[in-house]
């Protein structure tokens, strides 16, 4: 009974990030909404007050971190498979717009939630920075390690990873359509597919932080060139 109780309680977790999604994109129509939804209520808020009511925060703060458990090896790992996604981020994009994607289009559905050009450089630091450093906090050092307590590891995964990439087709189906929103995410769970299988081989964060850090700079800097 714990048992199910506790991957209930997780799942349930990993969808209010869809929720906080929807509610500051769709509902709010504002990045700013979102970012508080997102990252502080969900990303930040969950885990803290999660571990104040088991009186474990601090243990979960090391444990989300992971630092005792430092790899070189396995930044080194973070760093190249980054610079990989990255590429092929800018590539996918680039291949994405080709196929007849109107850039205006998504121009205009940023400038709605709130992106101005004004904004673009903060946006993108703020993104490759804190959204990368948030999102593995939150879903390799929270989600994927209290369900290894109650899964199998490959179970585990391709769960957590399943709801890592839910949101992420809400977003690809708002700016690209279905067809190629779809495609984006299954992207984006197989890129969360090789952080959680990293955070389990190397449990400190800096691996996939990094990978995902440099992933992140790849799509932002397809933003720059391409869309803005």
């Amino acid at each position: 009974m714990w048992r199910k109780r506790s991957l209930v309680k997780i799942v349930c977790y990993g969808l209010l990030a869809t929720l906080a999604i929807s509610y500051g994109l769709l509902l709010r129509q504002s990045l700013f909404a979102t970012f508080i939804a997102f990252h502080l209520v969900v990303c930040i808020g969950i885990p803290l007050i999660h571990g104040w009511w088991e009186g474990r925060l601090r243990k979960n703060w090391r444990m989300a971190w992971g630092e005792q458990s430092f790899s070189t090896t396995g930044l080194l790992l973070g760093i190249s498979s980054g610079v990989c996604m990255g590429a092929i981020a800018v590539w996918g994009i680039w291949k994405l717009l080709q196929s007849g994607i109107s850039i205006p289009w998504i121009r205009l559905q940023l400038e709605r939630w709130g992106l101005r050009e004004q904004w673009a450089w903060f946006f993108a630091v703020y993104m490759v920075i804190g959204n990368s450093l948030m999102e593995e906090l939150f879903w390799r050092g929270f989600v994927q390690q209290r369900l290894s307590a109650v899964l199998k590891q490959l179970t585990v995964i391709l769960l957590s990873n399943a709801l890592f990439a839910l949101y992420h087709l809400l977003l690809g189906i708002v700016l690209f359509g279905w067809k190629w929103g779809s495609v984006a995410t299954v992207a984006v769970f197989g890129a969360g597919t090789i952080w959680g299988w990293m955070k389990h081989r190397y449990p400190s964060i800096y691996p996939t932080w990094f990978s995902h850090l440099l992933a992140d700079a790849g799509i932002m800097s397809a933003l720059f060139m391409w869309i803005y």
